[in-house]
């Protein structure tokens, strides 16, 4: 697995992971000029599935399509695991850190929300990516 293969795979999942990211954005706030930063239905409780999924889809989609590239072949039940592991930290350290920088706050604009949440789910994916896919080269090379 080259770099040029790793920096193709975290660009395509910064820019699906932001898709997604942005139309589950419009779904959820889309429809409220501000909208409530704790509760049911705030952006706290939005930011769990976000942040989850994110770094969910960032480290398994890519893994199992690039790992017919490696040798020897990490195996399915690993990239998942890994994965489901990934997302629940990201979820236990990302969205009590935002509770922390947004505690007074009671609601925010649509227009800040989605600044708060599209840098953040980039680099969320962005992170992750780069991460899976190293630690399977790093496996690879540590292997061979």
């Amino acid at each position: 697995m080259s770099r040029g293969l790793i920096a193709r795979e975290t660009a395509i999942s910064i820019a699906i992971n932001s898709a997604l990211n942005y139309g589950f954005s419009l779904l959820a706030f889309g429809g409220t000029a501000e909208a409530p930063v704790w509760g049911v239905g705030g952006l706290l409780f939005d930011l769990v599935p976000t942040c989850f999924m994110i770094t969910l889809m960032g480290s398994v989609v890519p893994s199992l399509i690039n790992r017919r590239h490696l040798s020897p072949v990490p195996s399915i039940r690993f990239i998942l695991l890994r994965g489901l592991l990934l997302a629940l930290l990201a979820v236990l350290v990302l969205v009590p850190t935002v509770a922390l920088l947004l505690r007074g706050t009671e609601v925010l604009s649509f227009a800040a929300i989605l600044w708060l949440k599209l840098p953040l789910g980039a680099v969320l994916a962005c992170c992750v990516t780069l991460w899976s896919l190293r630690g399977l080269l790093h496996r690879e090379l540590v292997h061979a």
